[in-house]
């Protein structure tokens, strides 16, 4: 029925209205919708995250998508001098149409201190990690985080064994992206005029 009434939109024969992220949040604090880590808001829209191996069983998170996001969160030492620090897999607020769960953020302030879900202005640079999801992360979420101003969106492509590196976000996209291969450094955002640099390879599984 679903998959009907998308068409049925997409013919302009039906209206889809969204959810807002205040009513997103609102259902789950009531507990009119079960709280699901394998959701998230896009487009207004409730999306099961897609963390499968390309071709593999969709409902399994993929070995060397696992593996990535480890090695992520394995890197927040690196920002915490700069005052910021890794979050993996937890939402970001970008109202009124988002809250992703991105794979990783670099966020401003101390994890110690920090409750409230971050917002666009603390976000430093988010990533994903791309098997499946590799068309989804390159242009429904690429343009989420660029209306939102995001300064940095990378990219971990495991379909091609490279890391996408996006900035600039201006009218709902990024410049051109940096192709960074094994062998390469990626330079992420730390804080105001402060980066981490990471070797690809201590990345990419």
């Amino acid at each position: 029925m679903t998959g009907m009434l998308i068409q049925d939109a997409a013919a302009g024969h039906a209206r889809i209205i969204g959810l807002t992220v205040e009513q997103y949040d609102y259902l789950i604090e009531h507990k009119l919708l079960d709280e699901d880590l394998t959701l998230e808001l896009i487009d207004g829209l409730i999306v099961k995250k897609d963390r499968a191996e390309t071709g593999g069983n969709p409902d399994m998170i993929g070995d060397r998508h696992r593996a990535a996001v480890m090695r992520l969160a394995a890197l927040s030492n690196a920002f915490s001098p700069h005052g910021s620090y890794i979050q993996t897999q937890q939402p970001i607020r970008l109202p009124p149409w988002h809250e992703p769960e991105p794979d990783a953020s670099v966020i401003r302030g101390d994890p110690m201190t920090s409750i409230e879900k971050p917002l666009a202005a603390d976000v430093l640079c988010v990533v994903e990690v791309a098997d499946s999801s590799l068309a989804r992360d390159l242009r429904t979420k690429l343009r989420a985080y660029a209306d939102a101003g995001i300064p940095q969106y990378v990219v971990v492509d495991l379909v091609h064994d490279v890391v996408l590196d996006h900035g600039n976000p201006t009218g709902g996209s990024y410049g051109a992206a940096t192709t960074l291969h094994r062998g390469d450094m990626l330079r992420l955002a730390a804080g105001t005029a402060r980066f981490v640099d990471i070797p690809v390879d201590r990345i990419l599984p």
